[in-house]
């Protein structure tokens, strides 16, 4: 068998790991490139098995793949959740789409779930190969931002927006005595993980990138809206992090973008545990469509 386990460098010298599922029937064009969400990796989002036996029946190739973000903190490369920064992930992009034009695929499915999604839809406005790329799928689309100062109604919380602010402020501090890569409290990031000073100013501060991504709570979508290959969006009904209620968020997405078409999922939680099935089934009709 061919070693399924692959892996690139970035320009800023990150090295990345990925899974490589090539399609064997004949030598495949559409390649499936998808990147995690938040503190994940190529392997734990487990929809992607029953997604990938869809996807290589049908002659299309996955490459499942790690970005700087992967898992909390890697003491090795001092990368993971807990240090990252935003931007970096078009770098990370960049490098997993050159692998894939240099294996001969020429239509790539970028793929991003969580985090993953705001990650690939900045990517389309600022990678280098944004023109490769030939239709995007975003699996239970995030507002990182909005989920740190909306409630789960989708309305504006105080209290929300208090922690924000005095961690926004301590990480300042830190900054300022040049101790940016100081950790915050334990569960500064989501109410769960740890975030560095610089990495939580870069996420949440007032000058976030990530604020530009996916941002539903504003009600305008301006990256979003300039992308100009089909669109996929599927998203459960069940702990989201849309920072506004999850139909109003497609609803707003169809808006903005006229190549956007969404999908919600009854019953169906952040990971799409139990409607895997479904998942694979929409995505492959949507790429049998579209590319």
């Amino acid at each position: 068998m061919t070693y399924p386990i692959v892996f690139t460098s970035t320009e800023d010298n990150f090295w990345l790991y990925g899974m490589l599922l090539e399609a064997e029937k004949l030598k495949s064009k559409t390649i499936y490139l998808h990147t995690h969400g938040t503190a994940s990796n190529f392997y734990e989002e487990l929809f992607l098995q029953v997604l990938a036996e869809k996807l290589l029946e049908n002659n299309v190739s996955l490459l499942s793949v790690n970005n700087r973000g992967a898992h909390v903190f890697d003491p090795y490369q001092e990368s993971g959740l807990a240090v990252e920064k935003f931007e970096g992930c078009v770098k990370d992009i960049d490098a997993w789409i050159e692998l894939a034009l240099e294996k001969g695929y020429q239509n790539v499915v970028l793929s991003g779930h969580s985090l993953g999604s705001e990650k690939i839809v900045y990517y389309m406005n600022k990678g280098r190969h944004a023109d490769k790329v030939r239709s995007l799928v975003l699996l239970a689309p995030a507002d990182s931002v909005g989920y740190h100062i909306f409630n789960k109604a989708g309305e504006p919380s105080k209290q929300n927006k208090k922690r924000l602010n005095l961690l926004l402020k301590k990480a300042l501090k830190l900054i300022d005595r040049n101790k940016g890569g100081d950790f915050l409290d334990r569960d500064a990031y989501g109410g769960i993980m740890p975030k560095s000073a610089e990495s939580f100013v870069d996420f949440l501060g007032p000058d976030s990138e990530l604020a530009k991504a996916l941002p539903f709570h504003t009600g305008k979508l301006e990256l979003f809206s300039q992308i100009k290959v089909p669109i996929l969006a599927v998203i459960g009904d069940q702990e989201e992090y849309t920072g506004i209620p999850e139909d109003q968020a497609l609803k707003l997405m169809e808006k903005e973008n006229p190549l956007a078409k969404t999908f919600q999922l009854k019953n169906c939680d952040h990971a799409f545990q139990g409607c895997e099935d479904q998942l694979a089934q929409i995505i492959f009709e949507f790429i049998k469509n579209k590319v």
